[in-house]
């Protein structure tokens, strides 16, 4: 057994086990230090540790500390052996990550059963050009960079290893540390059969290699520098084509594309310039290649552009390139290196149903009466879907699932945007910024994250609570995030840096609900203990506490756009109006006859939507009448929002779809003729069966009168039974017409 000493904490290190790793350089070993792995040069020596000084002492800036993510395994401390001898040093071990060339490369990736898809090979590519953006900025140069040297994990967030390799230079007297190796297929062409330890290399031969390692992510793991030898002769070595600036896309067309190369053309035209100027610009001016800003730049557009194929779910596509490759593919070559399921076929883009107004003929309830709206029923998810939320533009629908992931959803077409992975575990919980750039959620995994709606990227994860996370929402001015979980608390976020404003606490049991005030003022919690309960904001201090329904309060308290009124579902079967001010109880409607799980305002705050097992209804609030009882769900409908102009309505539901209803038509009911047919049916029916009940009460009060004067007991019971019967229908009648 080994020990060392740590020589900036004077800890004992020692080195577990046999080495995980043994390259040139040296072996690498576990250590008794969780987390930190132990790398032991085979010939340490005065240059190696100087080397290791200064990279100690000028780390570069670790831009997804946030995400509690590890970019580079950057050297943290010299190891020294019992003889105060410098043999190593301590670094970070990067976890759950894969080399990338185990993911880029199909085979490798089928046998490691790993399930990604071309948005994630995208992100990857934009995360790495980051990373190494970040790198230059420091002054350092990769000179080494291969796929062995880049991991990457399962939210396509890489990490660089081996950086001890790195070209260092000193600040303090700019003594240069070089870059001792490279690796063939990734050096430039400026520098193939060069001495690498005379050479004082920069960034720009590090685009050479950056572009090289885009390329194979973008296109499965094929290189720029194989296909069709249209000379005659050998085709030559990597290197030598390298050398003579001969790819695919080279101005002599020397080296052509066979039939299972992917072309360039469907990559985002940026994309392809960047390439182009890498590999044929920067063959005669290596200061023309890109640099690995220039990548972050064109990739965010790419991502951007990408949308799913409407055939496969695993198939993602650029807009720009105009229909699915990888289907296309797929047929010719039966060839599909994101291999997913079928998505069900349907007559048009999307199923066509009806909002159902509810109406009565004898004593059954017509559905499927259209009154001109629409649903699209969006598929994707593989899972329950527990939270939708619009954007404060209306043009984008979040929705999160019990599958883990977040969905993007363009609600004009019905088209997925985005896929978002990082959380664990089910996906409880989503609500957007005000300014709808950035998108909060919650997770069974105990985390809160925030995204970039633009990029998809993750900006920050935060170890939110002790137990499920059950509940998020921003701040009027988007400036403080607040969060409910199992464990009972409400906690109150800085959404700029993260960090815990304070913990309110009141309430005895779960709280799997949380709202702010139009004001920004209040915030509003329910909790499975059947309360309510006001806070104020600013002091943390409880405002009120109601004591609501006799059954769980369940995710499910919103206020009115106004801020006076605030309306709750529960496990009771009922929604109930409560005014703010006082604390006390508006109403009670007796809504459905299962659980009510979700409640929403329409934005002129005169329509209640409410969802349950199977159906939605919608409700006028000032009336707490029923207009609408709309069916499409198979199951709990877990979540229910109304778009920021008031004209649509989305559902999640455990039946793993998302509807997204069009209510335009509501407003607009007396310019509609099939809508003014079902309302005079039901006007001509309604008056009927009000007359008919009529002549049948004043037929059963005389039928009384006449028993009482006569003495007759069997025609007065036969009358009040009537009069009992006609007083039952008309409280019918008054709930549902």
């Amino acid at each position: 057994m080994t020990v060392l000493t740590c020589t900036s904490t004077r800890q004992s290190i020692t080195l577990l086990g046999e080495p995980i790793a043994d390259s040139g350089e040296g072996k690498v070993w576990r250590t008794n230090h969780n987390g930190y792995l132990a790398k032991i040069y085979h010939s340490p020596n005065p240059e190696r540790v100087q080397k290791l000084a200064v990279m100690i002492a000028h780390r570069p800036k670790e831009q997804n500390s946030h995400l509690n993510h590890i970019s580079f395994a950057w050297p943290k401390s010299v190891l020294k052996d019992a003889h105060g001898d410098c043999v190593g040093f301590l670094m970070p071990e990067i976890k759950e990550a894969k080399q990338l060339i185990d993911v880029y490369n199909p085979k490798k990736r089928k046998a490691l059963k790993l399930d990604v898809d071309w948005r994630f090979f995208h992100t990857t590519a934009l995360n790495i050009a980051s990373i190494i953006e970040a790198i230059h900025i420091s002054g350092y140069v990769l000179g080494d960079i291969k796929p062995q040297n880049i991991l990457v994990n399962d939210r396509a967030l890489p990490s660089i290893i081996d950086t001890d390799s790195f070209q260092v230079r000193n600040p303090k007297n700019n003594k240069v540390y070089r870059c001792l190796v490279g690796s063939e297929g990734f050096t430039p062409p400026e520098l193939i059969d060069k001495d690498f330890s005379s050479i004082d290399q920069t960034e720009v031969h590090d685009r050479f290699r950056l572009a090289v390692i885009i390329y194979q992510l973008l296109f499965g793991g094929q290189t720029p520098f194989a296909g069709k030898w249209t000379v005659t002769g050998e085709t030559p070595e990597t290197n030598e084509l390298i050398r003579q600036g001969l790819w695919l896309y080279a101005p002599n067309g020397l080296m052509q594309p066979v039939e299972r190369t992917i072309p360039l053309e469907i990559v985002h035209p940026e994309v392809q310039r960047c390439f182009l100027r890498c590999f044929n610009d920067g063959y005669k001016n290596p200061n023309l290649r890109p640099t690995a800003g220039d990548w972050v730049k064109a990739l965010r557009l790419a991502v951007n552009e990408l949308t799913i194929c409407g055939k496969v779910d695993s198939h993602y596509y650029s807009r720009t390139y105009g229909k699915c490759y990888w289907c296309d593919r797929s047929t010719k070559l039966g060839i599909d290196i994101f291999p997913g399921f079928a998505r069900p076929k349907q007559q048009s883009a999307f199923p066509v149903s009806t909002l159902q107004p509810k109406v009565f003929a004898a004593d059954k309830s017509l559905e499927n009466v259209a009154i001109g709206g629409q649903i699209h029923t969006l598929q994707g998810h593989s899972n329950s879907v527990y939270c939708v939320a619009y954007s404060p533009d209306g043009k984008t629908l979040a929705t999160g699932s019990h599958d883990k992931t977040i969905k993007l959803w363009d609600v004009g077409t019905g088209r997925e945007i985005y896929t978002l992975h990082g959380h664990f575990d089910s996906v409880y919980c989503v609500a957007y910024s005000p300014d709808g750039k950035t998108l909060a959620t919650g997770s069974d995994d105990k985390t809160i994250k925030l995204w970039d709606v633009t990029t998809g990227g993750q900006i920050l994860t935060i170890q939110a609570h002790f137990e499920w996370v059950r509940s998020v929402a921003f701040s009027p001015d988007g400036k403080t995030l607040a969060s409910g979980s199992y464990d009972k608390t409400i906690k109150l976020w800085d959404v700029t840096t993260g960090g815990q404003i304070r913990t309110l606490q009141g309430h005895s049991h779960s709280v799997y609900s949380v709202a702010y005030s139009p004001d920004g003022r209040t915030l509003a919690s329910g909790s499975y203990d059947s309360t309510i309960k006001l806070w104020d904001v600013t002091t943390g201090g409880q405002i009120l506490t109601i004591q609501a329904h006799s059954g769980w309060v369940l995710r499910s308290v919103t206020f009115s756009p106004d801020g006076r009124t605030l309306a709750t579902g529960s496990d009771d079967k009922t929604i109930k109006l409560w005014d703010v001010t006082t604390g006390g109880q508006i109403r009670t409607i007796q809504a459905h006859s299962n659980l009510v799980y979700s409640v929403a305002f329409s934005p002129d705050g005169k329509t209640l939507a409410s969802g349950s097992y199977g159906d939605i209804k919608l409700w006028d609030v000032g009336m707490a009448r029923e207009i609408y009882n709309v069916k499409g769900h198979s199951d709990w409908v877990r979540s229910v929002a109304f778009s920021p102009d008031g004209k649509i309505l989305a559902s999640g539901s455990y039946d793993k779809t998302i509807n997204i209803w069009q209510l335009s038509s509501l407003s607009n009911i007396a310019t509609s003729s099939s809508v003014q047919h079902t309302q005079s049916q039901v006007s001509q029916s309604s008056i009927s069966m009000v007359v008919l009940w009529s002549f049948f009460l004043v037929w059963s009060i005389l039928l009384c009168f006449t028993s009482v004067v006569s003495g007759f007991v069997g025609g007065f019971l036969v009358g009040a039974i009537g009069i009992g019967c006609c007083w039952r229908f008309y409280r019918w009648f008054w709930r549902f017409s």
